[in-house]
């Protein structure tokens, strides 16, 4: 479920622990807007680094550390919900939380693909009232895909009112139905304001639904009423607070008209319609595992789950940082020198990953344990290994990113969503079996497994593509 064991997925919404990892789309859709127009961000002075990489000078410097600030927020929000839920309450509430978020992730996956990514690739292409046309059409199909998930989370509910489902699952998903539509909202939200670049909007945004929830959560715990159910309410509460002010603050600049949404759904299908295919076969591979440890072992084993990721998702920050950086120049540099630069940047890239990537991976090893107890409690204690296992995973797996992104640029997102079969492949086959029989650590090895299936697969996938390619450099339409 964490994109932190997971930063090669298809689309990065889930991105870590309790944290959808939106800025890499982000960073990724605008680049290729930039590829499509042949235009650059102005940057002052900027300043050579290893492996091809600019770091850039003056505003774009500073928006760089927007959104770094930004995605830190996001992050410290998230994880503190997560700390403060196995804090307060018993492993089965943090299980729960565990079930309802990875339906949230599996929702942000879905909506980025089919929302998010086309807006930040078109709106930026359009000005005036054009922009503020597609901005309402964009508005309009994500309020269609919020009915569409407050609808199954109604079945759900209903389900699991009748005894579906894990014990505690029903008040979990009747807080969803409730919260949903506005945390799906909020990160359109934030996706909007990437792709206009107004990133301290951005940042002001979500810092005050990180005051709104942590303080709720908080207060929630201080008089013993907190619930993995409360704190969705809380995180829907304080979504919904800050929604309210950017959009009254968006008003002008959104125009929402239902024939012109019915034409821009169809060029968005057009254009991630393969993003979404790939994204969903990744998010339902990765997102299962807590729930066959519900299933087989309680949801107290999922709880054990949410803190071993948790502890894992602790470097997510840099490395999304470092995606941030690196997305946009895959793009550019295969726009701007075609495929042999591509390749020679990529394995460049994925050089300088891998050393910072393996002493993270080493110190979750050796001090992964005695962390998870510290933050989350002596609870949680006696689970190493499974640290040790799912360490090895973000290993594996976040090198994979630049393979991944490289067969985006060059329009081989078919092959990616192939690729994440395999995935699919090894938690119905061996992961299911590991899960049963082991319950946190079988999760945690049929993840690797999954992961060293699809890092594999993208990387030969992507040398074979370039061994085959003619030398001329595509061009995007």
């Amino acid at each position: 479920m964490s994109t932190a064991v997971n930063l090669g997925a298809a689309s990065q919404g889930a991105e870590e622990l309790f944290v959808p990892s939106v800025e890499t789309d982000a960073s990724r859709a605008i680049a290729t807007t930039n590829a499509d127009e042949g235009k650059t961000i102005p940057q002052a002075k900027p300043m050579a680094l290893p492996f091809g990489l600019v770091l850039p000078g003056d505003k774009a410097l500073h928006q760089g550390i927007v959104s770094l600030a930004d995605q830190a927020v996001v992050s410290a929000t998230n994880f503190a919900t997560g700390i403060i839920i196995a804090r307060t309450c018993l492993q089965e509430e943090l299980g729960l939380y565990m079930l309802g978020f990875s339906l949230i992730l599996l929702a942000i996956d879905l909506q980025s693909s089919l929302i998010s990514t086309p807006y930040m690739v078109y709106a930026p292409r359009l000005k005036g009232r054009a922009h503020a046309l597609y901005t309402g059409s964009t508005l309009l199909h994500q309020l269609s895909f919020s009915l569409v998930a407050i609808f199954a989370l109604l079945l759900g509910a209903a389900a699991a009112s009748l005894g579906v489902g894990p014990r505690g699952l029903g008040p979990v998903l009747w807080a969803l139905v409730a919260a949903i539509a506005f945390i799906l909202l909020r990160e359109f939200a934030r996706r909007v304001c990437f792709a206009r670049l107004q990133l301290l909007t951005a940042f002001l945004f979500d810092a005050c639904i990180a005051v709104g929830q942590i303080g709720g959560l908080l207060l929630l715990a201080r008089f013993h009423r907190l619930s993995a159910s409360r704190a969705f309410w809380a995180m829907g509460l304080a979504s919904g607070a800050a929604l309210l002010w950017w959009l009254w603050s968006d008003r002008k600049f959104c125009h929402p008209r239902i024939d012109e949404s019915r034409a821009d759904l169809k060029k968005n299908w057009v254009f991630g319609k393969w993003v979404f295919a790939s994204g969903l076969v990744w998010a339902v591979s990765m997102n299962l595992y807590p729930w066959f440890l519900a299933a087989f072992h309680g949801t107290a084993a999922a709880g054990v789950w949410a803190a071993c990721l948790g502890v894992v998702s602790v470097g997510n920050p840099a490395l999304l940082g470092i995606q941030n950086l690196v997305g946009p120049k895959i793009a550019h540099e295969y726009a701007a020198a075609g495929p042999k630069a591509l390749r020679r940047l990529v394995l460049g890239i994925t050089a300088a990953i891998s050393v910072p990537l393996f002493l993270l991976c080493f110190t979750l090893i050796l001090w992964g344990a005695p962390l998870m107890t510290l933050l989350y409690g002596s609870q949680y204690g006696g689970n190493g290994r499974v640290i040790v296992v799912l360490a090895l995973g973000l290993l594996v797996s976040a090198p994979a990113f630049c393979f991944s992104r490289a067969l985006y640029v060059t329009e081989r997102a078919d092959l990616d969503f192939l690729v994440n079969f395999a995935a699919l492949l090894v938690m119905v086959t061996l992961g299911f079996w590991l899960v049963r029989a082991f319950g946190p650590l079988g999760a945690a090895f049929g993840l690797l497994g999954g992961n060293v299936a699809t890092s594999a697969l993208k990387v030969g996938a992507y040398l074979r593509m370039q061994a085959h390619s003619s030398t001329g450099t595509n061009r995007f339409n």
